[in-house]
Order: structure tokens, then sequence, then C-alpha cells
């Protein structure tokens, strides 16, 4: 019966049915209480729904049976994020990242909270613990990397974006975060290179010819960002202010004053 139970409520959340997987979860959590996985379970299937309140409190009867289970404490954390409570969240990520063995996936979401804090240091620590446990964990190195140009290690940031890189030149992800960051420290060209290639990748991201075409401005290449931004607008003329505020927004290159020369030299 429990095992039917279980199978049963994974089928349906993999048909989509999350409502009669809860349904049949919560039946079997009620004939076997001491259940942990299945505490565990219907708790992620209850934060899928949005309902993060019932998810916590799945979440710690699971945890009153396994008081070390370090997924289970990073969960809860999630469930903790979704209501606000951050506080609350941080301590649950730190049980699971202190658990022996760590569970990485926590020490990533502790730094995330540490990061959102403005507390650097801290974050990269778990950051570089969770790469130093799992050497393939890409969003952590790159979020390493990007702390680390935050505190000024530039040597460190560019070791992970190069490694990053090296690995998978197409990790589109990847350059367009390396470029973010490029582009808030004012390292327009570094940041141009790595949108082009973005660029090459995909043709018609919106996010990438933006903004290029803005650190194209701040290299005064208005030319080439208006080719950019004309390319644009001529499959989705939906973007048409988002490219004036990108026009008119740069610190240098041309400027328009006359609104009806700006949108021949757009639209022609």
């Amino acid at each position: 019966m429990v095992e039917n139970g279980l199978e049963r409520a994974r089928r349906l959340a993999a048909d989509g049915d999350v409502e009669g997987a809860v349904r049949v979860l919560a039946d079997y959590v009620e004939a076997t209480p001491d259940n942990a996985f299945a505490h565990f379970q219907l708790a992620n299937l209850m934060l899928t729904r949005g309902d993060a309140a019932g998810a916590i409190e799945r979440f710690e009867r699971a945890l009153a049976l396994e008081p070390d289970n370090a997924v289970v404490h990073n969960d809860l954390g999630t469930a903790f994020e979704k209501l606000g409570r951050e506080e609350n969240a941080a301590e649950a990520y730190g049980r699971a990242a202190r658990s022996r063995p760590p569970y990485p996936p926590a020490q990533y979401n502790l730094a995330l909270v540490h990061g959102r804090r403005g507390q650097w240091r801290e974050a990269a620590e778990w950051l570089r613990a969770a790469v130093d446990q799992t050497p393939g964990f890409r969003a952590a190195r790159l979020e390493l990397g990007l702390v680390l140009r935050r505190l000024g290690r530039e040597d460190g940031a560019r070791a992970c974006f190069d490694t990053l890189l090296a690995d998978d030149p197409r990790d589109l992800e990847t350059r367009r975060a390396i470029a973010a960051s490029d582009m808030a420290e004012c390292r327009f060209a570094d940041a141009a290179a790595h949108l082009e290639h973005c660029l090459a990748l995909a043709p018609d991201d919106a996010w990438t010819i933006l903004t290029l075409g803005s650190c194209l401005q701040e290299l005064g290449r208005v030319d080439e960002a208006l080719e950019h931004y004309r390319r644009l607008l001529a499959r989705d003329r939906s973007r048409y202010y988002e490219v004036v505020k990108k026009l008119t927004g740069a610190s240098t290159g041309r400027f328009w004053v006359n609104a009806a020369a700006l949108r021949r030299a757009l639209l022609g």
C-alpha cells in the first residue's frame, strides 16, 4: 500500500496533477506518519503549488524524524524565503551548509543570502566551499566570480570566469552575467566583447542587443549601436521606447534633442 501510494503520487505529479498528488500523499502520511521521506515529498509538492506555509509545516515534520537531513533543511530554507522570512531561511541553509558531509546547494543558497545583505566576504567563503566540494557546480562558480569582483579580487574573479568559458564557450548565461558586471564596473570594451559572443549565440536576444547598443554608445561607437537598435526594431517595434531610453541614457556618444530626428534615425 505504501509503495503504491508513493508511486501514484509521483505519477500524478509527473503528469502535472499536483493537486491530485498532494491529496494522495496527504492520505499516505496520515496512514504512515513516521515516514520522513513522505513528509518531505508532500512539502515540496505544497511548495510547488504555492503553499509555502503548509510546506514549512511538513518540512518540520520531516526534520522531527530526521533532524540532520541536510536536503530537508535546505528546502525548508527555500520555503522560508518564499514567505520573506530571510532570517529563518539563513538559519535553515546554515544547518545544511554545516552538515557532515556538507551540502553544496545549501552553501550556495546561504551565500546568496549573504550577498543580498552586502556581506561579500561571507558569501565568497561559502561559494568557495561549494566549488571546492563540487567543481562542476557552475552557478556557484559564476556567483563566486561576481562576488570576488565586488571584493576587488579581479584575478580570482577572472579565474572563475575563464574556467567556466573554457569548459563551455557557448555558455550564454555566464557571458551575459560577466558582461553585466563589466558594464556596472564601466569595463565597456570587455563587456562589448562578451556581448558580441552572446549575440553570435543568440542573434535575436533583445536584452543582448539593447545592452550591447548601450555599451557601444559608451565606447563612442554610436553608428554600430544604431545598427543593432534598428535591427531589433525592424523585428519588434514594441521595443521602441526601450531603445530610446538606452540611446538617450548613455553618458557619452551622440545626443538627440529632436524627437522626430531620433525617430528617423531609428525607424528610417
